[in-house]
């Protein structure tokens, strides 16, 4: 019982050393005019790191919306799609199932800035109901109310990012350290670029030929990524890998991309490539997101051939 007693101490200390760590490094690093919600941001990584330890009072795969709305969400209203269209595949996808049935941010009543940075749960509540916006509620990604909770996520995207880095460090290391921590499930641009876009990208490949894909995604992502043809966001997205952009990526990043079709890590990439920066690649995400959900509303299986 003393040994059992001692390791539980023991890894409690651990958990409050690396959120001290994690919460000095943004302290320092961070600049002038983001320095409250930095630190923040810190302290949330640092509640987040203890109850992931010593067991949270929530069920993360289950966000809370009573924050936003009072009750239980009105999901938004799609057309019933022809089966195995493109507008099918697209409600099917897991991810964007459940954005469906976010608040609408319209109606919603969001949260404090300072409630929605300090609790990752509202992160993922923030960064799905963001996804319903502009996939099912057809807001444009530079509606002032899109605008205003993409500010408020911008710096936990920034840290999300950094962790990355850290943990490309950590391995390259030896595991020298204590590993890098941050709540990954609960982060914007997993949420977004993992998720939401990982889910409308299956669903406008289908069974297509990639080759064929890329070309008839390319006119259409045109301007998405500013300073990167619509070709090469077709496939960094869809994971051809056919363009120079490639080039650009780090060794690290070149290796995850060795399959043939393995979507999900766009964003990731665009950010590793430095092609986005950080701070502006939930707005790029959320931007590719609405152009493939566009694509995808209507009833032919495939963006090859129009419906009949």
């Amino acid at each position: 019982m003393g040994r059992a007693s001692n390791r539980k101490k023991a890894r409690r200390q651990q958990a409050v050393r690396q959120a001290a760590r994690r919460t000095r490094r943004v302290t320092q690093g961070s600049r002038a005019d983001a320095g409250p919600q930095q630190a923040v941001l810190a302290v949330a990584a640092a509640r987040e790191a203890i109850d992931r330890l010593f067991g949270a009072a929530r069920e993360p795969q289950l966000p809370d919306y009573r924050a936003w709305c009072g009750a239980q969400p009105v999901p938004a209203e799609v057309p019933r799609w022809a089966e195995g269209s493109l507008g099918e595949r697209l409600c099917a996808g897991m991810h964007l199932a459940r954005a469906r049935n976010a608040p609408c941010l319209l109606t919603a009543t969001v949260p404090d800035r300072s409630v929605i940075i300090s609790d990752p749960a509202q992160w993922r509540v923030a960064a799905t109901v963001l996804v319903r916006a502009v996939v099912f509620d057809g807001l444009r990604v530079d509606h002032p109310a899109v605008t205003r909770l993409l500010d408020v996520l911008a710096p936990i995207a920034e840290e999300e990012l950094e962790h990355e880095q850290d943990l490309e460090d950590w391995y390259s290391s030896g595991w020298d350290e204590d590993k890098p921590w941050f709540p990954e499930l609960d982060g914007p641009v997993f949420l977004i670029g993992t998720c939401a876009l990982g889910d409308a990208t299956r669903a406008v490949v289908g069974e297509d030929p990639l080759d064929d894909v890329i070309a008839a995604l390319s006119p259409a992502l045109a301007g998405t990524v500013p300073g990167l043809e619509g070709r090469a966001v077709a496939d960094v997205l869809t994971g051809g890998r056919a363009s120079p952009y490639v080039g650009k990526l780090p060794d690290h990043v070149l290796q995850r991309m060795r399959r043939e079709f393995d979507v999900g890590g766009a964003l990731q990439e665009l950010a590793d490539a430095r092609v986005v920066p950080p701070r502006d690649i939930l707005r790029v995400g959320l931007t590719i997101l609405s152009v493939l959900a566009a694509l995808c509303k209507n009833d032919s299986p495939s963006i090859l051939r129009r419906a009949a």
